[in-house]
């Protein structure tokens, strides 16, 4: 989903009662601290609430779909965010894939069975016969919902004749119909495979019919044209004279209506016509939608990696057309999430759907989120609203939880990342960069924090930033020249004293005693511990000490590194290795206690120092430890929660300890898969038994008792 640089979820009433108390009940022991199962290394599986930490969209939204038939009956898909259906009770979008792949190229719904939706994931077709609750998978195919050309659609249709028959285009392997609902399904010999990014796009004219089910079918092939069938999709001929990369297709009364890569095109049965825009000739058109109620009424937009792509209306079929957002036809925009800059508006614009049951009512989708006009035709200005509740699906690069403030600091791909004060509403934006991706905070004076952030995934342009008021008002440091990527640490009492270790198999290591006024190569310390080559790499090799404000730690290849003198010489503190990373690095220090640090290994399991790092003892009941964090005691208790994202007796889980890892319970249900992967872990340093994760493509998610 990465974008180019730009700066900025009945009983009777005594059953009811008894188990609304026991839930009470088990929510006061956790409270205060009491546990009602037995701890063991077995982990036993604590009852956990999860959700959606609300942050709003923030990622690309590539497909929409309407049922024609159902009011309200809405989908979305999103390039790395899984796919959601409408819940229009609570105006929420409810997510569909938590137990599945979050990688979406296409989707279809049936007109003749409402409850039913298909989706292309990664490995294949997927069908849901209950709006998504739950998924079969009816075909095997490789797919790439993240891959170019993901905003053209939609490459699964099904006849609205007849459910029975359903197509697939596939990314390489050509189109597939099936005339059994997806039960088994045969190539169409006579459409090529595709290129480079195959059927993107298949729409059924159902005017004519052939054996019961729709006579006219195309399939639309980027960089290749237009393929259509006349015998209800047996064969399929090139189509002379269509555009060479149509992007979205839709059949209305009749005529055939193309978005393509140098305008828009409609084809009548007979002949071809262009009715591009005035002087939009020659751009790239995506997001293309005619009114059920009046074939008359057509809306475009252009696709480019900007804002503000030009939208356009048209009221004649395309003979004259008005473009939105412009001194002629303006624009107004509510915005439900503060932090939205107000210059957000049409980016890399995918599909554009009006809603067949509600005339006027026009939606689309876009790098951040869905808009949506219930008036489309207006005479004055469109009033413009994003529709984003629910839709979350910014990737995590990492998250802190200070003691004291704010809740937790989420840093995110392209937008940054956040002060959260609420979970449950929308936050502030931390800081105006894209990419967010290294966050350290101050032990004992949690409002002093410190931010690295870059314009480019690559680290283009990496700047460090401070704030002695939670991200309130910032200072911009100067860094060592030429070095991007990295991690800072903050002393855990003197927000002064902070280490940075440069990004890169030769990476650097810094130190500064003025909050980053300046810097000092440091001695002996050892370089590229951080070996990121972009912002998201895994290796969170520095920590600072939990309680002595001039020590802090590095990792690298088995051993841990010490300074004792704020960052300017550095020791090798054990003499016998521990295992490398596998993967996934996170070294965290005990909060309040100097020289117990924690190394997690990914595959290599988790590994505990208490003397600074010359002796380290494995975890035992872990296997694997891919990701790893601290939270807050239970109450009564100075003994902080752990969690780790790992392996215990073969299950692979989210997991909590609330003695140093001695015993562990699984927090997950079993059924938070978190199919968008575990890329970061903060334990709430305030509220106990609350963890949040940072997934990569789904937000931040977090789950408490």
């Amino acid at each position: 989903m990465k974008k180019p640089n730009i700066a900025l979820l009945v009983m009777g009433l005594v059953t009811l009662h008894a188990v609304t108390s026991c839930k009470k009940l088990q929510q006061l022991d956790a409270i205060n601290g009491k546990r009602s199962e037995t701890a063991n290394t077995t982990g036993a599986m604590l009852p956990y609430n999860w959700k959606n930490v609300a942050i709003g969209g923030g990622g690309y939204v590539t497909g929409i779909a309407i049922h024609p038939t159902q009011s309200n009956r809405m989908y979305i898909r999103t390039d790395v965010g899984g796919a959601y259906k409408w819940d229009n009770q609570v105006f929420t979008w409810v997510p569909m894939l938590e137990s599945l792949s979050t990688h979406v190229d296409g989707m279809a719904l049936d007109a003749n069975a409402p409850d039913r939706v298909y989706l292309a994931l990664n490995d294949g077709i997927y069908r849901s016969e209950n709006t998504g609750q739950s998924w079969s998978k009816v075909m095997t195919a490789t797919y790439n919902g993240n891959g170019d050309m993901r905003w053209t659609g939609e490459c699964i249709a099904v006849d609205p004749l007849t459910s029975t028959t359903v197509y697939a285009g596939t990314r390489s392997d050509g189109l597939y119909r099936s005339t059994n609902t997806g039960g088994a399904w045969t190539k169409i010999a006579s459409v090529p495979n595709g290129g480079a990014n195959g059927v993107r796009s298949v729409v059924i004219d159902p005017a004519t019919t052939v054996s019961g089910r729709s006579a006219t079918v195309y399939a639309g092939i980027p960089g290749t044209g237009i393929y259509r069938s006349t015998d209800g999709g047996a064969t399929f001929a090139a189509m002379t004279g269509a555009p060479v990369s149509p992007n979205r297709m839709q059949v209305s009364n009749g005529k055939l209506y193309v978005s393509h890569s140098t305008g828009v095109t409609v084809w009548n049965g007979s002949t071809w016509k262009d009715i591009t825009p005035s002087g939009g000739a020659g751009k790239n058109y995506c997001g293309i939608s005619i009114e059920a109620s009046d074939p008359l009424k057509i809306a475009v937009c252009q696709r480019y990696s900007s804002f503000n792509n030009p939208m356009y209306r048209s009221s004649d079929g395309g003979t004259t057309w008005q473009q939105m957002n412009t001194a002629a036809l303006p624009i107004t925009k509510t915005l439900e999430a503060a932090w939205w800059p107000g210059g957000w508006f049409s980016s890399a614009t995918a599909a554009l759907v009006f809603d067949p049951l509600h005339h006027g009512d026009l939606y689309y989708t876009d790098w951040f989120g869905i808009w949506y006009t219930s008036d489309a035709w207006a005479a004055g200005s469109v009033a413009w609203s994003t529709r984003i509740k629910g839709d979350e699906e910014t990737v995590v690069l990492t998250l802190a939880a200070p003691p004291g403030g704010a809740s937790l600091y989420s840093g995110v791909a392209d937008v940054f990342g956040f002060r959260h004060t609420d979970v449950n509403s929308y936050p502030s934006r931390l800081y105006n960069i894209n990419e967010g991706f290294s966050i350290a905070f101050c032990e004992t004076q949690p409002a002093n924090i410190a931010i690295l952030g870059a314009t480019g995934n690559d680290g283009t342009g990496t700047i460090l930033a401070t704030s002695a008021n939670s991200g309130g008002a910032w200072t911009t440091r100067t860094l060592p020249g030429g070095v991007k990527l990295g991690r800072i640490a903050i002393s855990a009492t003197d927000p002064n004293k902070m280490v940075y270790v440069a990004g890169g198999s030769t990476g650097a290591v810094y130190y500064s005693s003025n909050g980053g006024a300046s810097w000092s190569a440091a001695s002996g310390a050892p370089a590229g511990s951080v070996n990121a080559a972009d912002v998201w790499s895994k290796d969170f090799a520095l920590a600072a000490d939990g309680a002595d404000g001039n020590r802090f730690y590095i990792y690298k290849s088995g051993y841990l590194y010490a300074t004792a003198n704020g960052g300017a010489t550095w020791t090798q503190m054990n003499a016998t290795a521990i295992p490398n990373k596998n993967s996934y690095l996170f070294v965290a220090a005990r909060p309040g206690v100097s020289g117990e640090v924690w190394v997690s290994l990914d595959a290599n399991g988790l590994y505990r120092t208490t003397n600074g790092g010359t002796t380290f003892s494995k975890v035992a009941a872990l296997t694997t430890s891919t990701a790893f964090a601290f939270g807050a005691p239970p109450s009564g208790s100075s003994t902080p929660a752990v969690y780790s994202y790992g392996t215990l007796s073969g299950a692979k889980g989210l997991y909590r300890s609330t003695d140093l890892g001695v015993n562990w319970d699984r927090i997950d249900n079993g059924t938070q898969l978190f199919p968008a992967g575990v890329k970061a872990l903060a334990g709430d340093r305030q509220v106990f038994g609350r963890i949040y994760v940072g997934t990569g493509g789904r937000g931040v998610l977090f789950g408490q008792p």
